[in-house]
């Protein structure tokens, strides 16, 4: 399976923005579920909606939610060890993990949507252009 990575990234750069924008909208303590998730469903579908597939745009909606919470996972790693230390910046990245897994799963979904709908478009543009 060939990986379009830019797809990825541009899904990332999508939900980092979105995320950036909407943590300097929302206070975090008043942002709901869906305000927190709602970063990597767009990532996800913007990347999903890239290429063109149910599992093509899946693989890489995921792929864009898990490279850009990785990178976020990074950095505040090293800020909690050197901020928090070593034992409580490791304690925190592993419950971290387990909740980026949980992540990937939303974001393959919604670029599973994206890719479909960029399917189907194309099935419709060239059914239109064959009349």
């Amino acid at each position: 399976m060939d990986i379009n990575w830019r797809a990825v990234l541009t899904g990332f750069v999508v939900a980092v923005i979105l995320g950036l924008f909407l943590s300097w909208v929302y206070p975090p303590a008043e942002t709901t579920g869906l305000g927190l998730a709602l970063p990597g469903l767009v990532g996800g579908f913007v990347a999903g909606y890239m290429v063109s597939g149910i599992e093509q745009g899946a693989v890489h909606g995921g792929l864009a939610t898990v490279v850009g919470a990785l990178a976020v996972l990074a950095i505040l790693v090293v800020v909690g060890i050197l901020f928090v230390g070593l034992v409580p910046a490791i304690g925190g990245s592993i419950v971290a993990l387990v909740a980026l897994f949980m992540m990937a799963i939303p974001g393959a979904i919604a670029g599973a949507v994206g890719g479909w709908l960029k399917n189907r478009s194309e099935t419709r543009s060239g059914a239109a252009t064959s009349r």
